[in-house]
């Protein structure tokens, strides 16, 4: 292994190592795994071209695996046409076509769908990789070393996956990212429910290592991290209710920012669009609650 891989390889387990992206795993980027064997297996592909390359010199790739369909986690599938990809089979149309990604994203038939799509294509440029072979939650991949167990967890796409090493309770996790930034369920397709149980069954899982697509391992205090991260959702009910104290329409709402706060720059877009979607789940949610009430074009709290 070169002295440039190993800047990039941790080995944060027996077999197990977990690939540093650019730019410490902000997006555009995402950290990868990697699971050594008689052929390696590759979880993700966005940790950066250069870096991925390096990889296919110097590593006998057997298959790639999709966490999910988010541009950031495979962009770099088109690195690897001559191997299989594999994606959980609730996400594989979406990896497969630029038009069902966009209607999943619920960006389709928006008004500023033709800004959307422009700006999400020059953030993360698409070259479409091979298509994706698809896997389910409990299957298990393994190539003559460590295994890795599938585990669905859903929520923050149809099929959002980590991925399980038992042996040394080693879980890749993806974008469930216990940071400040998530719980995030920013497109049509996601489920704030989903999520929640996702974040339980993590929990239930008690993992020792926990890696993410953003943020450096975590090793310590992993349970409780989790459950302020799955409280964050219910913070988000409660600011969106206060503000619900008097009638207010969607893009009142939208315009007091209550997941993310304010925001500008380059990320506008987005984070404006993401948040949108957000607060229409939490008001679905909290309308089934029966803790908000229609008034016309307008949401307020059952309580007035």
């Amino acid at each position: 292994m070169s002295a440039k891989q190993m800047e990039q390889l941790e080995e944060v387990a027996p077999g197990l190592f977990w690939v540093h992206a650019l730019r410490e795993g902000r997006i555009p980027y995402a950290h990868s795994l990697l699971v050594e064997g008689q052929r390696d297996i590759v979880v993700d592909t966005g940790p950066g071209e250069d870096i991925l390359r390096k990889l296919k010199e110097e590593r006998d790739i057997g298959c790639v695996l999709n966490s999910h369909y988010h541009r950031d986690h495979n962009n770099g599938n088109w690195m690897f046409k001559d191997v299989p990809v594999r994606i959980h089979g609730l996400d594989a149309p979406m990896l497969d076509s630029l038009h069902v990604y966009f209607r999943q994203m619920g960006v389709s038939g928006r008004k500023d769908a033709a800004e959307i799509k422009k700006f999400t294509l020059e953030f993360i440029p698409h070259i479409q990789g091979p298509k994706a072979g698809t896997f389910e939650g409990g299957d298990i991949f393994q190539f003559g070393g460590p295994k890795v167990d599938v585990v669905h967890l859903p929520g923050h796409s149809p099929g959002h996956c980590g991925f399980f090493e038992p042996e040394s309770r080693s879980l890749f996790s993806a974008d469930i990212c216990p940071d400040s930034f998530g719980p995030w369920y920013g497109h049509a397709c996601a489920s704030i429910g989903d999520f929640e149980r996702s974040i339980d069954r993590i929990i239930s899982l008690d993992p020792k290592i926990m890696l993410t697509a953003h943020t450096p391992p975590l090793r310590e205090n992993i349970i409780a991290d989790l459950r302020r991260y799955r409280s964050r959702i219910e913070d988000r009910d409660r600011a969106i209710l206060e503000l619900l104290a008097r009638p207010r329409t969607l893009a009142e709402l939208l315009e007091a920012h209550p997941v993310y706060g304010s925001y500008g720059g380059a990320l506008k877009l987005p984070f404006r669009f993401w948040e949108e979607m957000m607060i229409r789940k939490h008001l679905e949610r909290l309308l089934n609650k029966r803790a908000v009430k229609r008034a016309g074009r307008c949401f307020v709290s059952s309580d007035r």
